[in-house]
């Protein structure tokens, strides 16, 4: 064969595009940059507050590559209401995790014992009131009074005529 005949086959140059529907633009989350009751960092279920529709979503991937860490699509809504309407901008979101489990969960502890020492756990109990007396009551006493500031007629009220 010559070498004319020979030729080199190559791959044919693909559009790249990304394979998942998923995408956003805006720049990734810094939990660092979070106030600290906005996210959870326990092992069991990592999430934050998604900054535009203000509700607590979870984060996929957070042990994986650095690149994947986002936000899992959501909804504004609570779950299971009608015609739910779906987060936009914080869907899909990336996430940079830049703070330590342990760091966290001790600024966690400081907050709750900052909050402890504010609160009061003495009880204070509500005065006993007297109940108010009756109307009838009320007429009877204002009939039969003899003094000088409430003079009465003498007679004795209808309720204790009897």
């Amino acid at each position: 064969m010559s070498a004319a005949a020979v030729t080199e086959r190559t791959a044919k140059e693909r559009v790249r595009r990304t394979r998942s529907r998923g995408r956003n633009e805006l720049a990734p989350l810094r939990v660092s940059q979070i106030a600290v009751h906005e996210y959870d960092l326990d092992p069991a279920c990592i999430s934050l507050v998604c900054p535009s529709c203000r509700t607590w979503v979870p984060i996929s991937r957070p042990n994986g590559r650095p690149g994947r860490t986002r936000l899992v699509p959501h909804d504004t809504e609570r779950a299971g209401t009608a015609d739910p309407t779906y987060c936009t901008d914080g869907s899909h979101r990336r996430v940079i995790i830049d703070v330590e489990v342990e760091r966290w969960r001790r600024r966690m502890e400081e907050g709750v014992s900052e909050t402890d020492g504010r609160r009061s756990n003495r009880v204070t109990r509500k005065p006993k009131v007297t109940p108010a007396p009756a109307l009838t009551q009320i007429a009877a006493q204002k009939q039969t009074a003899t003094t000088e500031d409430e003079p009465g007629d003498g007679r004795r009220c209808g309720c204790c005529a009897r």
